[in-house]
């Protein structure tokens, strides 16, 4: 197995990966999107890494450095980690992980901080075994109609 930065011609299989990734989570996608052309397009402004083996994709991650957490430093964001069905209990997350890991340090940063649910007991059995500590902080969303009302707000006319 190997761990490398996203390239363009990975967008079909990963866009099958993504699509398996959305039923497991019970989400639907949005008929008009065209999923290979949408990753191409956040490709660029979110780091995606990639776990292979000699035939298929394995499991991806998607993660950006930001800046500053307290203190002033930089930090990485690890949004999703993912790994196909086929290849799960075979170290594919962890490896992830650790290229995030990597590439934190490169960019800087001095932790890398992310969100799993609370009966996500594998991925929390993962992330405990890579030495994370939990947090107490309130994960908020705001999505649909609640993202169309706060962006119009304040604005003339509006």
């Amino acid at each position: 197995m190997q761990v490398r930065r996203f390239e363009e011609p990975d967008a079909q299989a990963l866009a099958e990966l993504m699509i398996e990734m959305a039923g497991f989570y019970g989400a639907t996608i949005d008929p008009d999107l065209v999923v290979v052309e949408d990753i191409i397009r956040q490709a660029r402004q979110v780091d995606i890494i990639v776990a292979h083996d000699d035939t298929h994709l394995l499991g991806f991650a998607t993660f950006a450095s930001l800046y500053p957490v307290a203190g002033l430093l930089a930090f990485t964001y690890v949004q999703q980690v993912y790994v196909g069905q086929t290849a799960r209990r075979l170290g594919v997350a962890q490896a992830l992980m650790a290229e995030i890991a990597r590439a934190a340090k490169a960019a800087g940063s001095t932790r890398v901080e992310w969100s799993t649910s609370r009966e996500n007991t594998a991925a929390r059995s993962l992330y405990d075994g890579l030495g994370a500590d939990g947090s107490d902080k309130v994960y908020y969303v705001l999505d649909r109609e609640a993202l169309d009302r706060l962006a119009v707000r304040g604005q003339q006319g509006a």
